[in-house]
């Protein structure tokens, strides 16, 4: 089942190259991820071989001109205050300016920058958290997202319950959640716990069970913000061989990460983002060499900056030392 959703407002002899058969190929990468056990230790997401994406199918993602400004409010005693006069004068933070590109289905695509560059933005947009302040975002498809894995869980209701509760909202029926009830409780290993309140449970207990809701649900568009990190190495090693299940199963996968394995491992594609804009679309070594260059720039300055202050602070010490000096002097 898709769904549609539309937010509009207004050498000599060289060594030779390693041979392809070290590397697991897709035909052969989709035969093992198919028999593959989220229980097992394997683990052939360093290996793995992506699936061609369906470029001759409508876009999963479009963004057209996306504008997102958020308003800087000093405190909740000014934000009351805006209420009423229609945020006059509040100062804004454009997140995202003017944003352009399409995702097909079966992409793995990650997006990456520098803190406010608008990664996380472009995840709520897509999941619908937001909206943009003006352009075009079109999404089809059903879209499960690893952001918040406990939002939304009502703390004293029992776990079995969280799961319907959550799982209607996320547009299930009932028959539907039935099916996958089961699947649910068991990758997320809370057989003897799911009848408890979710008040009793550990937070890992919790992000297991957030996590499991949406890889179950049968995404078409799966949406990861720095999610990987659930529970302990053998759960990360299951969520991670989950993902990859869905990966070659077709489904969409977005994914905004700071980390490099996490990435390289993930996507096929990634999409750099600076000052709100797309910088740089492309292959993730590229993306991620051009990120790191301009963060190493970046750092540089800084270091500059800071060798510049100690300059001045040593030189504005000379000139005090000299100056008592003279005064000693005098007397």
């Amino acid at each position: 089942m898709s769904e549609e959703i539309n937010n509009n407002t207004p050498a000599e002899q060289e060594a030779p190259a390693p041979a392809p058969a070290e590397k697991i190929d897709a035909s052969e990468t989709a035969a093992k991820v198919a028999q593959l056990d989220l229980d097992s230790d394997e683990d052939i997401f360093d290996n793995m071989q992506f699936p061609e994406p369906d470029y001759n199918a409508p876009p999963a993602v479009e963004f057209h001109d996306v504008v997102k400004r958020y308003y800087l409010y000093k405190s909740e005693k000014s934000r009351f205050k805006a209420m009423f006069t229609g945020n006059r004068g509040v100062p804004q933070h454009q997140a995202l300016n003017g944003l352009d590109f399409t995702i097909y289905p079966g992409e793995s695509v990650g997006f990456i920058g520098r803190n406010g560059a608008g990664k996380s933005t472009i995840l709520k947009l897509i999941t619908g958290v937001s909206f943009p302040t003006s352009g075009e975002i079109t999404v089809r498809g059903k879209v499960a997202a690893l952001l918040e894995l406990t939002a939304g869980f009502t703390q004293d209701m029992t776990g079995r319950e969280n799961i319907y509760t959550k799982c209607l909202l996320l547009g299930l029926t009932e028959a539907e959640i039935r099916e996958i009830e089961d699947d649910i409780i068991e990758f997320a290993e809370l057989e003897e716990y799911i009848d408890q309140p979710v008040r009793t449970y550990s937070s890992g207990m919790r992000m297991r069970l957030g996590f499991s809701i949406n890889i179950n649900i049968k995404p078409e568009i799966l949406v990861i913000d720095e999610a990987l990190s659930v529970g302990d190495a053998r759960f990360r090693k299951k969520c991670r061989n989950a993902i990859l299940q869905l990966i070659h199963s077709g489904v969409t996968v977005l994914f905004v990460s700071h980390s490099t394995d996490a990435l390289t491992s993930t996507c096929n594609r990634a999409i750099y983002l600076k000052d709100g804009k797309v910088h740089f679309d492309g292959s993730v070594v590229e993306a991620l060499d051009m990120y790191n260059a301009d963060v190493e720039e970046i750092r540089k300055r800084i270091r500059e900056k800071r060798r510049a202050k100690k300059r001045k602070a040593k030189e504005r010490l000379k000139q005090l030392r000299k100056q008592q000096d003279m005064e000693k002097d005098k007397k």
